[in-house]
Protein backbone atom coordinates (compact mmCIF):
# COMPACT_ATOMS: atom_id res chain seq x y z
CA UNK A 1 0.00 0.00 0.00
CA UNK A 2 1.31 3.29 -1.29
CA UNK A 3 0.03 6.72 0.62
CA UNK A 4 0.48 9.59 -1.78
CA UNK A 5 -1.24 13.03 -2.90
CA UNK A 6 -4.06 13.50 -5.07
CA UNK A 7 -3.19 14.88 -8.02
CA UNK A 8 -5.96 16.45 -10.52
CA UNK A 9 -6.13 13.65 -12.85
CA UNK A 10 -6.94 11.27 -9.84
CA UNK A 11 -10.63 13.11 -9.04
CA UNK A 12 -12.65 11.20 -11.50
CA UNK A 13 -11.74 7.93 -9.33
CA UNK A 14 -11.81 9.91 -6.59
CA UNK A 15 -15.20 10.95 -7.46
CA UNK A 16 -16.43 6.72 -8.28
CA UNK A 17 -15.27 6.03 -4.90
CA UNK A 18 -17.24 8.77 -2.77
CA UNK A 19 -20.46 8.13 -4.72
CA UNK A 20 -20.22 4.29 -4.34
CA UNK A 21 -19.54 4.83 -0.30
CA UNK A 22 -22.71 7.58 -0.17
CA UNK A 23 -24.65 7.37 2.08
CA UNK A 24 -21.64 7.42 4.58
CA UNK A 25 -20.32 10.52 2.67
CA UNK A 26 -22.44 12.54 0.57
CA UNK A 27 -22.13 13.52 -3.27
CA UNK A 28 -20.22 16.06 -4.51
CA UNK A 29 -19.76 17.05 -7.96
CA UNK A 30 -16.47 17.65 -9.83
CA UNK A 31 -16.55 21.29 -9.35
CA UNK A 32 -16.39 20.63 -5.58
CA UNK A 33 -13.94 18.32 -5.79
CA UNK A 34 -11.42 20.61 -7.97
CA UNK A 35 -12.60 23.25 -4.97
CA UNK A 36 -11.39 20.83 -1.96
CA UNK A 37 -8.23 19.75 -3.82
CA UNK A 38 -7.30 23.56 -4.05
CA UNK A 39 -8.42 24.21 -0.52
CA UNK A 40 -7.64 20.95 1.36
CA UNK A 41 -5.10 20.88 3.80
CA UNK A 42 -4.55 16.90 2.99
CA UNK A 43 -6.34 15.11 0.59
CA UNK A 44 -4.21 11.59 -0.07
CA UNK A 45 -4.80 8.38 -1.99
CA UNK A 46 -3.42 5.14 -1.33
CA UNK A 47 -3.09 2.86 -4.18
CA UNK A 48 -2.75 -0.90 -4.20
CA UNK A 49 -1.62 -2.80 -6.66
CA UNK A 50 -1.76 -0.13 -8.98
CA UNK A 51 -5.30 0.61 -8.17
CA UNK A 52 -6.81 3.47 -6.28
CA UNK A 53 -7.98 2.11 -3.31
CA UNK A 54 -9.14 5.15 -0.96
CA UNK A 55 -8.88 8.52 -0.45
CA UNK A 56 -8.74 11.13 2.50
CA UNK A 57 -9.89 14.57 2.27
CA UNK A 58 -9.06 16.83 5.30
CA UNK A 59 -9.93 20.61 5.49
CA UNK A 60 -8.10 23.66 7.14
CA UNK A 61 -9.95 26.17 9.49
CA UNK A 62 -11.19 29.31 8.47
CA UNK A 63 -12.02 28.74 5.10
CA UNK A 64 -15.48 29.18 3.46
CA UNK A 65 -16.97 25.93 3.31
CA UNK A 66 -20.83 25.64 3.67
CA UNK A 67 -20.94 22.79 5.57
CA UNK A 68 -23.23 22.46 8.62
CA UNK A 69 -20.37 19.73 10.50
CA UNK A 70 -17.50 22.23 9.69
CA UNK A 71 -19.49 25.17 10.58
CA UNK A 72 -20.08 23.24 14.02
CA UNK A 73 -17.00 22.42 14.80
CA UNK A 74 -15.57 26.64 13.70
CA UNK A 75 -18.14 27.84 16.34
CA UNK A 76 -16.29 25.84 19.25
CA UNK A 77 -12.64 25.16 18.21
CA UNK A 78 -9.79 27.69 16.81
CA UNK A 79 -7.14 25.41 16.03
CA UNK A 80 -8.16 21.79 14.03
CA UNK A 81 -8.15 20.27 10.57
CA UNK A 82 -11.51 18.85 9.72
CA UNK A 83 -11.86 15.20 8.38
CA UNK A 84 -14.39 16.03 5.60
CA UNK A 85 -14.82 12.71 3.75
CA UNK A 86 -12.85 9.45 4.03
CA UNK A 87 -14.01 6.37 1.52
CA UNK A 88 -12.67 3.01 0.65
CA UNK A 89 -13.25 0.72 -2.58
CA UNK A 90 -15.83 -1.95 -1.45
CA UNK A 91 -12.80 -4.58 -1.96
CA UNK A 92 -10.37 -3.12 0.13
CA UNK A 93 -12.91 -2.40 3.27
CA UNK A 94 -11.18 -3.98 6.38
CA UNK A 95 -7.58 -3.97 5.52
CA UNK A 96 -6.15 -1.23 6.91
CA UNK A 97 -6.66 1.49 4.64
CA UNK A 98 -8.28 3.95 7.26
CA UNK A 99 -5.88 3.36 9.93
CA UNK A 100 -2.81 3.72 7.50
CA UNK A 101 -4.46 7.32 6.18
CA UNK A 102 -5.78 9.00 9.47
CA UNK A 103 -1.84 7.47 10.92
CA UNK A 104 -0.74 9.42 7.98
CA UNK A 105 -2.72 12.44 8.55
CA UNK A 106 -1.61 12.83 11.90
CA UNK A 107 2.40 12.77 11.22
CA UNK A 108 1.14 15.15 8.46
CA UNK A 109 -0.22 17.60 10.08
CA UNK A 110 1.54 21.45 10.96
CA UNK A 111 2.72 21.10 14.17
CA UNK A 112 0.42 24.50 15.83
CA UNK A 113 -3.07 21.87 14.87
CA UNK A 114 -3.88 20.20 18.15
CA UNK A 115 -7.56 19.11 17.04
CA UNK A 116 -8.57 16.47 14.53
CA UNK A 117 -12.45 16.48 13.96
CA UNK A 118 -14.50 14.79 11.97
CA UNK A 119 -18.32 12.91 12.71
CA UNK A 120 -19.82 9.89 11.47
CA UNK A 121 -23.43 8.93 11.36
CA UNK A 122 -25.59 7.76 13.86
CA UNK A 123 -28.68 8.34 12.20
CA UNK A 124 -28.66 5.86 10.04
CA UNK A 125 -25.91 4.26 12.00
CA UNK A 126 -22.74 4.01 10.50
CA UNK A 127 -21.33 0.91 12.76
CA UNK A 128 -18.00 0.66 10.60
CA UNK A 129 -17.31 3.87 11.29
CA UNK A 130 -18.57 4.20 15.04
CA UNK A 131 -16.28 1.36 15.72
CA UNK A 132 -13.32 2.69 13.89
CA UNK A 133 -13.14 6.16 15.39
CA UNK A 134 -13.47 4.56 18.31
CA UNK A 135 -10.18 2.44 18.24
CA UNK A 136 -8.59 5.25 16.37
CA UNK A 137 -9.29 6.95 20.22
CA UNK A 138 -11.69 9.68 18.87
CA UNK A 139 -14.42 11.20 21.30
CA UNK A 140 -17.89 12.21 21.03
CA UNK A 141 -18.28 16.18 21.95
CA UNK A 142 -22.23 16.61 20.65
CA UNK A 143 -24.59 15.52 17.88
CA UNK A 144 -26.40 17.15 15.19
CA UNK A 145 -28.69 16.61 12.83
CA UNK A 146 -28.48 17.16 9.02
CA UNK A 147 -30.15 17.35 6.12
CA UNK A 148 -33.41 18.46 7.20
CA UNK A 149 -33.60 16.13 10.11
CA UNK A 150 -33.12 12.97 7.71
CA UNK A 151 -29.30 12.32 9.29
CA UNK A 152 -28.02 12.79 12.71
CA UNK A 153 -23.78 12.45 12.90
CA UNK A 154 -21.99 12.14 16.16
CA UNK A 155 -19.23 14.88 16.09
CA UNK A 156 -16.26 13.84 17.06
CA UNK A 157 -12.73 15.13 17.98
CA UNK A 158 -8.92 13.85 18.83
CA UNK A 159 -6.02 16.04 20.28
CA UNK A 160 -3.13 15.20 19.43
CA UNK A 161 -0.76 17.79 21.29
CA UNK A 162 1.72 14.88 21.88
CA UNK A 163 3.00 14.50 18.72
CA UNK A 164 6.31 13.00 19.17
CA UNK A 165 6.89 11.86 15.78
CA UNK A 166 7.30 15.05 14.21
Amino acid sequence: MQVSKVNIDDLSMIKVINDDAIPAVNSVSDEEFIWFHKNSIYFKKVIVNEILAGFLLVLPMNIPYKSLNYSWFSERYNNFAYIDRIAVKEEFKSSGIGTLLYTDLEKSLPKEIKIIACEYNIKPLNMISENFHQKMAYKNVGTQLTENNTKQVSLMVKEINDRKYI
